[in-house]
């Protein structure tokens, strides 16, 4: 059987090809290259995809928007997951209202509790870096949200009167232009803080973790993280095969 997952994110959108509930490939685009995006629903037809798999934490206009491009037949095989649905294999600490979690946080708890028997933390670094808890029971803890460095220094971009992207960048502490002070204090702000959380989450729950990164930005936090992180890539769509499964 092969079917398409595809996960729309505030920035960009992936798409992932499954066959056999194994994931063979899996790729990143803008939304604004239309060529991709029409050779996507080629590629969609050429495999005879039964199903697609979504995920989405867009607004309901705008992934109206991106939907009705797709081709009628393709619209009649979407089946978008909720967070709801994880509930199913996971208990979500979101008591007030499930729906207000994203599903895309979900979902990789989801992935990467089939991973591993122990407590796990998840760090989805993409436009928004959100850190969450899951225990060894299966039972969300909670977690935290932060912004990503490139969502910091866009607020100073649209903030500030003048364009300091032209400036040279040095990274120092004592930082001497506008520009060196903004990214210096962005990835403080964005990547530090992250082992902060991680030093509280661990001790305050007194067990063996093993910590799982996943989004775009992931590099960027395995090269300042204080902690060892399993990198994988997928770990969403693992959640969709999961539920699909």
């Amino acid at each position: 059987m092969s079917y398409c997952a595809i996960d729309f994110g505030h920035t960009n959108y992936k798409i992932a090809f499954i066959e056999n509930d194994n994931i063979i490939s899996f790729q990143k685009h803008s939304y604004n290259d239309r060529l991709i995006f029409d050779g996507m629903i080629a590629k969609i037809k050429s495999m005879g995809c039964d199903k697609i798999l979504c995920c989405n934490v867009l607004n309901e206009s705008i992934i109206n928007s991106i939907v009705s491009d797709f081709p009628q037949d393709m619209k009649n095989i979407f089946k978008f997951f909720s967070s709801e649905d994880c509930q199913k294999h996971i208990t979500l600490a979101y008591n007030d209202n499930i729906k207000r979690l994203g599903a895309d946080r979900a979902l990789n708890l989801v992935g990467a509790s089939t991973k591993t028997k122990n407590d796990l933390i998840v760090i989805d670094a993409g436009t928004a870096t959100t850190i969450d808890y899951l225990d060894s029971s299966k039972n969300h803890i909670g977690g935290i949200i932060l912004p990503g460095k490139n969502l910091i220094d866009n607020i100073f971009h649209e903030m500030l009167d003048f364009d300091f992207s032209e400036e040279r960048l040095v990274a120092d502490i004592f930082s001497k232009n506008t520009r060196s002070c903004i990214e210096n204090g962005s990835l403080i702000s964005a990547y530090y803080a992250i082992n902060n959380i991680l030093d509280k989450m661990i001790k305050s729950k007194d067990c063996v973790v093993e910590i799982y990164v996943t989004g775009g930005n992931a590099k960027d936090i395995i090269d300042n993280c204080n902690y060892p992180l399993i990198h994988v890539e997928s770990l969403l769509f693992d959640g969709l095969v999961v539920l699909e499964a």
